[in-house]
């Protein structure tokens, strides 16, 4: 020991104490005894808790107040790294000079394992001990050995010593205060798997790592280990992978870094595909005494019989997100009963709260935890989770027909207040919704995946989902097929049409539509053929065989009316004015759209009245009338519950930006046109965003900021590369080669107009491919003039 004691007073630091009816003085050593108290070795590898650790290191730092914060509790999921925290926490406090003079005194509780447990009582003991206080004279209560350690700290303290005191692993427990030292006499610093909000003290949550920071401790370790170790930065893909499979989980990480060490010839991507199998996972998550699930058992141990079940049921969801109103679903209990159970689950780090409140989320190798205590279980879960579907099945078709059906009334007392509500729920449940169908899909429950797959792949097309669409919408033709439902077959098939049609994947598109058009006329479905023809028209319109388009549409308007839907013409004619304004053929394009814009307006469909305003706005713009299509353009814009939908209303709100640029009101074109692009980046719709690209970059152009239009139309280019689409980028090529001419650079703007007449020559463009070999040949023949004018070439329309 770093000193002696002595039952005698003969000075330096000392405290008085009454035990058993006497008065004994204790003289203490200078510092805790290093043999029962030293704080244990840190690891050289910390990564991505920088912020957190100097939020600690600001509360331990003396501020000489007595009323200042001077307990940190770390919590957090068992394996996220809350030892670690603390323990770099505690060897930077200690190395600040004048902190923490008095040393440091440790005590791990090992709070959730049963064989290890260390009482508060027992811990106090171990902490008098350190502090030099005779074995004899530590009292048999709880209470006197509190108080007498308290005293301890204080007499330290006041005598320039104070002390850090570090409790690991502490359970929930009351008792726990007894360890806390009085205040001001000493800092503590706390970890437990639970939120110890009791305490009163500075609460640090960790969650897992990101990407980044789990890398960067995957590359720490192995490179402690074994120096020249490049392995992380030669697979950086693959080391990324490793960190999402681990959910960030640093104690899982730093298994895997063991692992590779092991082996120094063993690659990421090798070790990444045995982790992929779900079933092994957690397995594989172990070496020697360090195991993921052991970690997570000791949490597990710790719940009531009702905790326990509710955990289990959890790895049912079929994402790791999920609500309130889910959870209760699935367990067959009251929303405020589910809530309860959750928030005891969530005190315990077994379940993350997320935004808004009302959400939880499972981590990954949480739930793979929760799922094997399942199977392990006798539980019986399979009309559970059958409840839980059928409740998506009837949220989700409600919810669409609030916002796709036009007739459908808001019912009172309903889950959805109104549309926008109705929109939040799907875009708040859309991947869980997604997960839904491919679990029913894959569980060949053909029935389920059918019935959930048509409310779920409406709103995933419609909103521009476009890769969680196709996946619906692929599991159910195949559900559908193996049910021999040949209806549902063809309207999935047409709707995967659509969403091919959107990816720029024309060709499949053209041949799913086929085969749906085989289906309803082998079954003499005359509806359903009018909207898979309907369908076929839009996916013939972008590969701009315009006639054969309106042909199409046409056809569809009749059979809808024969078959008495007035909606499904409506949509018909206004596809049909799309494809007319497109031949120039303005009249045509105007009636049609009026005819469709009647019949939404007398069905109450605000929605599809919305886009023919819009549509009716294009040809007005078209026909010189400028300030008649910004009139109509907000109309559509304004009209309540009419562009709900966000991708639909960045489309309006593109064209709305033309047509202000057009009236010479820059400013707020690219407002609009920068709405529309936040819109359409967030939903990944590539095409969307190199269109309203070249729309700004032409706003500038106007604007004689060429630099930036330069700049723009760059960017725009690179993005219809991206989104393939050759006539946008032939028609962006154009737009290109005016600002380069008005800038001088007369060569390149010749190369961009011969790569926009070969593009519009391979899209069978012929009127804009002959527009464009004109501009070269004038070109070519002033390349010795004096700033020579570009053509006037079209802006792109969504």
């Amino acid at each position: 020991m770093t000193g002696s004691t002595e039952n005698h007073i003969s000075g330096g630091v000392f405290f008085g104490f009454v035990i058993q009816g006497r008065t004994v003085n204790v003289t203490l050593p200078d510092r805790p005894d290093p043999a029962l108290a030293g704080l244990p070795r840190r690891s050289p590898t910390f990564t991505g808790r920088h912020p957190q650790l100097e939020q600690i290191l600001s509360t331990l730092e003396p501020t000489g107040q007595d009323e200042s914060v001077d307990t940190v509790v770390v919590t957090g999921l068992a394996g996220v790294g809350k030892t670690e925290l603390m323990l770099q926490a505690g060897h930077r406090a200690l190395r600040n000079s004048g902190w923490f003079p008095g040393g440091v005194l440790f005590v791990d509780l090992h709070g959730y394992d049963s064989e290890r447990r260390v009482s508060p009582k027992n811990a106090l003991a171990t902490l008098l001990r350190a502090l030099g206080i005779p074995p004899e004279l530590i009292p048999p209560g709880i209470a006197e050995r509190a108080l007498i350690y308290r005293d301890a700290l204080r007499a330290l303290a006041d005598a320039g010593r104070r002390v850090l005191v570090v409790l690991d692993d502490v359970p929930a427990s009351g008792k726990i205060r007894y360890l806390l030292p009085g205040n001001g006499s000493a800092a503590t610093l706390v970890s437990s798997r639970h939120s110890l909000t009791e305490l009163d003290a500075l609460a640090v949550t960790l969650e897992e790592l990101s990407t980044d920071a789990g890398r960067d401790l995957l590359d720490g370790v192995l490179r402690t280990a074994l120096p020249g170790d490049s392995r992380i930065a030669d697979e950086t893909d693959a080391a990324g992978k490793l960190v999402a499979l681990c959910g960030g989980l640093p104690l899982a990480l730093r298994i895997l870094a063991s692992l590779l060490v092991d082996v120094p010839s063993r690659r990421l991507s090798h070790l990444s595909r045995d982790l992929e199998d779900v079933h092994s996972r957690l397995s594989l998550l172990s070496r020697e005494k360090r195991a993921v699930t052991a970690a997570f058992d000791l949490s597990y141990r710790r719940l009531t019989k009702a905790q326990a079940k509710f955990f289990r049921f959890m790895s049912l969801h079929p994402a790791q997100e999920f609500s309130t109103e889910s959870a209760a679903q699935l367990y067959g209990v009251s929303n405020k009963e589910a809530e309860r159970l959750l928030l005891d689950l969530a005190r315990r780090h077994l379940v993350e709260p997320r935004e808004p409140y009302g959400r939880w989320r499972l981590h990954g190798l949480v739930r793979l935890h929760s799922r094997k205590r399942l199977k392990s279980s006798h539980d019986s879960w399979g009309e559970n989770l059958m409840q839980l579907f059928v409740h998506f099945h009837e949220r989700a078709t409600l919810a669409c027909e609030m916002l796709f059906s036009p007739a459908a009334p808001v019912a009172e007392g309903g889950p959805f207040l109104d549309r926008s509500v109705a929109l939040q729920w799907l875009e708040t449940e859309r991947r869980t919704l997604v997960s839904a169908v491919c679990w029913a899909h894959a569980a060949e429950d053909d029935f389920m995946c059918v019935a959930l797959g048509v409310p779920v792949s409406q709103f995933l097309a419609e909103a521009r989902y476009l890769d969680d669409a196709r996946l619906v919408l692929t599991a159910g033709v195949v559900s559908a097929e193996r049910q021999k439902d040949g209806i549902r077959e063809a309207q999935f098939l047409s709707a995967l049409g659509v969403v091919l049609r959107d990816m720029r994947k024309l060709r499949k598109s053209v041949r799913v539509h086929r085969r749906a058009i085989e289906i309803c006329r082998s079954l003499k479905k005359h509806r359903a053929l009018a909207g898979v023809l309907n369908n076929l028209g839009l996916t013939l319109h972008e590969q701009r065989k315009f006639k054969k388009a309106v042909l199409v549409h046409k056809q569809a308007v009749r059979l809808f009316g024969r078959s008495g839907d007035r909606i499904g013409a409506a949509c018909a004619l206004s596809n049909t004015a799309e494809t007319l304004f497109e031949l120039d053929r303005l009249p045509e394009a105007l009636s049609a759209f009026r005819d469709a814009a009647k019949i939404f307006r007398k069905q109450g469909d605000l929605r599809g009245y919305s886009q023919v305003l819009g549509g009716m706005a294009k040809v007005k713009r078209s026909a010189g009338k400028a300030d008649r299509a910004l009139e109509l353009h907000r109309r559509a814009l304004e009209l309540p519950d009419g562009l709900l939908v966000p991708h639909a209303r960045a489309v309006e709100l593109a064209n709305f930006g033309n047509a202000l640029r057009e009236v010479g009101d820059f400013d707020s074109a690219l407002t609009a046109q920068q709405e529309a692009l936040d819109t359409f980046r967030r939903l990944g719709d590539r095409r969307g965003v190199a269109m309203v690209l070249g729309n700004m970059a032409l706003a500038r152009q106007s604007q004689g900021k060429l630099g930036k239009a330069l700049r723009l139309h760059t960017l725009a280019l690179e993005a219809f590369v991206e989104g393939k689409d050759d006539q946008g980028l032939a028609i962006e090529l154009g737009s290109l080669a005016s600002t380069l001419l008005q800038v001088g650079r007369n060569t390149e703007a010749l190369k961009n107009l011969e790569l926009a007449a070969d593009l519009y020559h391979q899209t069978g463009d012929r009127e804009r491919e002959d527009a464009a070999l004109d501009a070269v040949d004038r070109l070519r023949g002033r390349l010795g003039a004096a700033s020579p004018t570009g053509p006037a070439l079209p802006s792109p329309v969504l």
